[in-house]
């Protein structure tokens, strides 16, 4: 498998294996840390493991599968093990056959999101299983005893009802908090009494449970695609440049651009990020989409508000995505480092930005990429 190596270099092999192995395991051993571990799971695993493929080779991507399927395990024991193995490894395989086949990158995109949508439907339908229909309230009930259990319990829930006011209290026990904290200053030992940490809990409780029930098909359906399309980005964005480093840097610094063509890499005919753009016929879809995901939100009926929440974050990933287009097309142009080209967009994934943009690219065409309308004969 030449396009799949078992290590591309030693030391690249080294480097990632450290990378995806060592922090999943140092975080799953706490609470605090085995979240953290579970998040990594669902966002970054799989771009994380694909990358390590191209980058690194067969062996470092085999290592950290291991090492989240392990992880899993110490968080949540035989469970946990299967509903890693039930997201990682068709995400995992996808990635293998789509390189090995050289499926035409869109193509590839695709298939990623498909087996993206496949393994959340896969999840919900097992976790619904378990929890005998009562997904969402049985996520409330384990962050309620997860927070009654834990060494750190009382400061989180006082931060979560001082500082960020999440936490509702009737007044009485709004008072009982104050009364213990102002005794905790004269006596310097804290604690929350009973009563009060009841009510805490279970405020925690149904905040987990409404905010999961009104968040998850969104996320699924904003993560499937932004998911589906970056395991084949960065793993193809990185592992080219890894390959032309190890190929060419070592050999010829003057290595003209048609030896670099030849270099054998499976890169799926990707084209530069700057030059994607949804075209206009189908910009307009999204857009409706877009605008009728976000009003159905608000309609009132849950099962239109559910639909409307799938709408509008598939609608809104696109968008991001050509808005980060857009976004690499303006550094290119102002000659920015590589490294900020990096940097700034995975800082500005976390806002709502990029859609703005991949909107505003959509209505005013600024690079030029999509052909003006032909005019009408006669008129």
């Amino acid at each position: 498998m030449k396009d799949f190596p078992l290590t591309r270099s030693a030391r690249a092999a080294v480097i990632w294996s450290a990378v995806l192995v060592i922090p999943i395991l140092l975080l799953s051993r706490s609470l605090v840390g085995g979240l953290y571990a579970a998040l990594v799971l669902i966002y970054l695993a799989p771009v994380l493991l694909c990358t390590a493929g191209l980058c690194a080779g067969a062996l470092p991507m085999a290592l950290g599968l291991t090492a989240a399927l392990v992880s899993m395990h110490m968080l949540a024991g035989e469970k946990g093990l299967i509903v890693g193995a039930v997201y990682l490894l068709p995400l995992v395989g996808a990635f293998v056959w789509i390189i090995l086949r050289r499926i035409p990158f869109w193509k590839g995109c695709a298939v990623m999101i498909g087996v993206h949508v496949a393994c959340f439907a896969a999840l919900y339908a097992l976790l619904q299983g378990w929890t005998e229909a009562s997904l969402y309230q049985a996520a409330g009930k384990a962050a309620e005893d997860a927070l009654r259990q834990w060494e750190l319990g009382d400061y989180l829930l006082i931060e979560l009802y001082d500082r960020i006011g999440v936490i509702q209290l009737t007044q009485e026990r709004a008072q009982q908090l104050r009364d213990a904290m102002a005794d905790s200053l004269r006596s310097g030992v804290f604690s929350i009494p009973e009563e009060v940490r009841k009510d805490m809990l279970l405020s925690v409780n149904a905040l987990v449970s409404s905010q999961l029930e009104s968040m998850v098909p969104g996320l699924i359906a904003g993560q499937s695609v932004l998911g589906g399309v970056g395991c084949l980005l960065l793993p193809l964005r990185f592992g080219y440049l890894a390959e032309e480093k190890r190929q060419f840097l070592r050999q010829d610094e003057e290595a003209d651009e048609t030896a670099k063509r030849t270099m054998n890499f499976p890169d799926l005919g990707m084209p530069p990020l700057r030059t994607w753009f949804i075209p206009r016929g189908m910009g307009w879809q999204v857009g409706v989409a877009l605008a009728g995901g976000y009003l159905l939100q608000y309609s009132g009926t849950p099962a239109l508000a559910v639909a409307g929440m799938i709408l509008y974050s598939a609608a809104s990933a696109v968008f991001s995505l050509q808005g980060l287009a857009l976004l690499n097309y303006i550094q290119h142009m102002r000659n920015r480092k590589r490294t900020w080209r990096i940097i700034v967009p995975l800082l500005l994934m976390m806002t709502r930005l990029l859609m703005i943009l991949g909107v505003f690219d959509q209505l005013v065409n600024l690079r030029g990429l999509r052909k003006p309308r032909e005019p009408k004969e006669g008129i």
